[in-house]
């Protein structure tokens, strides 16, 4: 099992699919995060590995 960590909610969610489907699966918008394992930015594309814990920052944009 993994976990993400999102907007101070810990998700636990099954290893082997990808950071991306795991948001799309609990109702976020993926693109609106940056995704961190370990301190390192990772792609949306990561597939959670077992155990991984996976920190969802949101992200602001716009002038």
């Amino acid at each position: 099992m993994g976990m993400i960590i999102i907007m101070g909610k810990e998700l636990q969610v099954g290893s082997g699919i990808t950071i991306e489907q795991a948001i799309l699966d609990n109702g976020y918008h993926p693109d609106s995060f940056l995704y961190m394992i370990d301190g390192r930015p990772v792609p949306m594309d990561t597939v959670i590995g077992d155990p991984a814990v996976v920190k969802a920052i949101r992200v602001a944009s716009g002038g």
